[in-house]
């Protein structure tokens, strides 16, 4: 089994994979988790929230009904999912005799249950740090590995507003009384939010070199969040706290150029590097504080896609079909020619 798809360009893969049986239901999960987490981002956190507020009445209140039923099924799915690939990878990590990572991924999904058991207003600082530890053991090996130094310093300003985020949660959680620079912390990780964002258009486009489409795309999304604030400010403030958790301490122009980047970056990675953009989905929904286990579990997963799972040996390929949808990408843009010669060295791996 291939730890990337063959298609791929050259980057970072690891010396080892997860073994066949492992890596086929580890693709599904991490394949449909994103899909599964940002319905539960849309129905749940935002178009439930929103219904709270309006009439319901005919139609609309069958259809919120609906929706919401949808979203909360979602949210418990993804759940599941999430568990699912913690244990996997957990397994993964063992079987490479990672000892350290493996019982760190393991702490994790064991406080879970524990911070449910004892309630969401008990959640303190066992389950924050056990997070916090889960990360930086994804991370520390691709820091040191010979990735792009720009996906590196992205990667590290992912895990640096998660630390902030962590000591924030701790530092608010209760029997904390007068901890220091809480709101510098918040402050300090929305900073590091925008700047992550145009590391990351800068590391798709070191990667995979400078392409119009991804920006054009992304512009009409971005430049609808200013039309949203400059139309209603304090409602569009009150959904981007719901859904990602930003305070929107800078200001609105800031966050729409990192969104625009954000999403650049994202349609950039899919076609080569499809991981990485699942990886920035669950980004978003895991919020900026992942004040919950829910958002917790996705923050780990996602910097996991995002490090092209350097400390697990590598991902599951996404297999034929990508690569032949690849291929067909590559001769719409450069001709019959270069799809040929991109087939001919698939074919010889194999």
């Amino acid at each position: 089994m291939t730890l990337v798809d063959e298609c791929a360009p050259a980057g970072i893969v690891g010396t080892t994979s997860p073994s066949h049986s492992a890596s086929r239901p580890l693709r599904a999960v991490l394949l449909a988790l994103p899909f599964v987490a940002l319905a539960e981002l849309l129905l749940m956190r935002t178009f439930y929230r929103v219904g709270i507020f309006i009439p319901k009445e005919g139609s609309f209140e069958t259809v919120y009904a609906a929706l919401s039923d949808v979203g909360s099924f979602a949210f418990d799915l993804a759940s599941v999912l999430a568990l699912a690939a913690f244990g996997m990878l957990a397994l993964v990590a063992l079987r490479r005799g990672d000892l350290r990572l493996g019982l760190a991924m393991a702490t994790f999904v064991i406080s879970i249950p524990a911070a449910l058991a004892a309630g969401v207003e008990a959640v303190g600082p066992v389950p924050r740090l056990a997070f916090l530890l889960a990360v930086l053991g994804v991370v520390l090996p691709f820091l040191r590995s010979r990735a792009d130094v720009a996906h590196r310093i992205f990667v590290g300003a992912v895990a640096s507003c998660f630390v902030l985020s962590t000591y924030t949660g701790i530092a608010q959680g209760p029997g904390v009384n007068g901890a220091p620079a809480v709101a510098g912390g918040q402050i300090a990780a929305e900073l590091l939010v925008v700047l992550a964002a145009a590391i990351a258009a800068m590391a798709w486009i070191r990667t995979e070199g400078f392409r119009l489409g991804p920006p054009v795309v992304a512009a009409p999304l971005a430049a609808s969040f200013l039309a949203a604030w400059m139309a209603n400010g304090s409602v569009t403030g009150i959904l981007v706290l719901w859904t990602v958790g930003l305070r929107l301490y800078l200001a609105p122009w800031v966050y729409a150029i990192a969104l625009w980047a954000f999403l650049a970056a994202a349609i950039g990675w899919l076609r080569h590097w499809p991981w990485r953009s699942a990886g920035l989905v669950l980004l978003v929904v895991a919020g900026v504080f992942v004040s919950s286990t829910y958002q917790q579990s996705l923050g780990v997963l996602a910097v996991v896609l995002l490090t092209d799972g350097v400390a697990f040996g590598g991902l599951p390929a996404l297999g034929e079909r990508w690569s032949r949808r690849e291929r067909w990408w590559a001769a719409g843009r450069r001709g019959p020619a270069a799809s040929a010669t991109k087939r001919a060295p698939t074919s010889a791996s194999r």
